[in-house]
């Protein structure tokens, strides 16, 4: 394997991390919503925030270096599909540092003060939700660009 194979296959394997735990999460966001438990939302939204910052994080940091490495060598910052993804990557860890991250924390402190049955912080996880599936949708696009690499 040459060394641009090497960093493809680091690339994908951050991408598997990043995009597939971010799918599987949402998976569970639909189980714990429908949750009879009331103390099954607030533990998820703990666990989720853990998993994105010890595990999203790192896997996207990685994932756009590799990127960065790959066009370099490969391609071009030109090319439609690379400017593309890039944007809507850049866009994802803007919402990661500027929404979910700190939303995410205001939500636990809500249930923490208020109780697993507070509606404010019902309310606030259900937006993150959406804000996380909207954000999934875009992992979609770039996994498309990637694969099909359009002109």
């Amino acid at each position: 394997m040459d060394g641009y194979g090497l960093i493809k296959y680091i690339h994908v394997l951050a991408a598997i991390v990043w995009v597939g735990g971010a799918f599987t999460l949402q998976l569970l966001a639909i189980r714990v919503s429908r949750s009879d438990d009331p103390g099954d939302l607030p533990r998820f939204g703990a666990w989720a925030e853990a998993v994105g910052s010890r595990a999203f994080l790192p896997a996207s940091l990685i994932l756009f270096v590799a990127g960065l490495i790959m066009v370099v060598q490969r391609w071009a910052f030109s090319d439609l599909w690379v400017s593309i993804s890039m944007l809507l990557w850049i866009l994802s860890a803007l919402t990661g540092a500027l929404y979910l991250g700190p939303r995410s924390k205001k939500v636990g402190e809500l249930f923490a003060v208020e109780g697993p049955t507070s509606v404010a912080a019902r309310a606030g996880m259900a937006r993150l939700f959406v804000v996380s599936r909207l954000e999934l949708v875009s992992f979609a696009i770039i996994v498309f660009l990637m694969v099909v690499k359009p002109a």
